[in-house]
């Protein structure tokens, strides 16, 4: 009986009474404070790194300002002890990423309600990429995000890859008081010495890394191919991925997934993956890396729009699947970076660095 009721109660109503129950003090640091919203503190290893290089960026580039992430459990419990203490001098940053849109919508819900609740205060979303299709729960988030996000007077969004920049440019076209930019993934702002790894031992094998969701673009023919073009190497082969699970992690254990990860990648002489992260990842580890498509644009616009040119990275079309022996044998040719690499030039992220540090 008890547990039909709970049935009937609507979310919202549930999420408010969690968040009066459950609500927390938390002490901020004196002076001015730049918030890092959603930051996560579960065992996404990509959403990890976003976290780690967008608290490093934000160390580096605003000096006179105390950066204070707010892990993403936390976020209805801190968030009304977070809004008594902000002053106008304080800045707001969303955690970047991809999940914009209605793919993630928990995640947006929760990112809707600190624009919401920061009205008064510049908020910046770090480099996102948009998801979005045709169906009418996709039109009817978007619409909603427009919505929410423009009622806020003050607010920048980057995207981190053309076709959501355009989508948002599109999105918001009537909209003077929401700035939409274009800069790379914010992890690509780091290197993997940045992100704790200092050394790693002889690279060995093949490291798989693909994704086994609703973001899997493969199917069974391509996987059979890639099986048989890797068992051609004669190289050991391993298999790993992004998510080590967990919710609700210290920042030593979010640190540590991290660093764990990064030297995983540097110790294969190959990585193979469908996913965005362990291909960024990868450029930071020095190791080359065969990039697979996924079910969205991200990694191959993201590919294509900053790292078409990177000797260590290939992507390959699905019509060209039938060319992966060749592209597996160029990339165990090329020669291998360090731990101190820059995918991009530190020069793209101007545009955001501009925005953060206006008055």
């Amino acid at each position: 009986m008890k547990k039909s009721f709970k049935k009937l109660i609507p979310l919202k109503i549930k999420q408010m009474i969690f968040t009066i129950v459950k609500k927390e003090e938390v002490t901020l640091p004196k002076g001015k404070r730049i918030f890092i919203f959603l930051s996560a503190d579960y065992g996404n290893i990509g959403d990890l790194a976003i976290s780690a290089a967008q608290e490093k960026f934000l160390q580096e580039n605003l000096l006179d300002y105390e950066v204070f992430p707010v892990p993403i459990s936390k976020t209805r419990l801190w968030l009304g002890s977070i809004k008594k203490q902000v002053t106008s001098e304080d800045i707001i940053t969303i955690i970047g990423g991809g999940n914009m849109g209605s793919l993630y919508p928990d995640i947006e819900d929760l990112r809707q309600l600190v624009i919401q609740t920061f009205l008064y205060n510049k908020i910046v979303c770090f480099p996102q990429t948009l998801d979005w299709d045709e169906s009418q729960s996709s039109h009817k988030a978007l619409k909603n995000i427009a919505k929410i996000y423009a009622s806020h007077s003050d607010i920048h969004i980057f995207a981190r890859e053309f076709i959501t920049y355009k989508k948002l440019e599109e999105l918001f076209n009537r909209q003077q008081n929401v700035k939409i930019g274009f800069v790379p993934d914010i992890v690509m702002s780091a290197s993997a010495k940045k992100l704790g790894v200092v050394n790693s031992s002889k690279p060995t094998g093949i490291l798989t890394c693909l994704r086994n969701d609703k973001e899997c673009a493969l199917k069974a023919e391509h996987y059979a191919i890639l099986d048989s073009a890797i068992d051609n190497t004669g190289l050991t082969i391993t298999k790993t991925d992004t998510h080590a699970g967990g919710s609700g992690l210290s920042k030593a254990e979010c640190n540590q997934l991290l660093s764990n990860k990064i030297q995983q990648f540097a110790e294969a002489q190959l990585v193979i993956t469908d996913r965005l992260h362990g291909m960024i990842l990868c450029i930071l580890s020095g190791t080359p890396c065969l990039v697979l498509p996924n079910s969205n644009h991200k990694i191959r616009q993201t590919y294509l729009d900053w790292l078409k040119d990177h000797p260590r990275l290939l992507f390959v079309e699905l019509e060209n699947f039938n060319q992966v022996s060749k592209y597996i044998d160029q990339l165990l040719s090329q020669s291998r970076g360090n731990l101190t690499d820059l995918p991009v030039e530190l020069g793209q992220y101007k545009p955001l660095i501009k925005v953060l540090s206006e008055q």
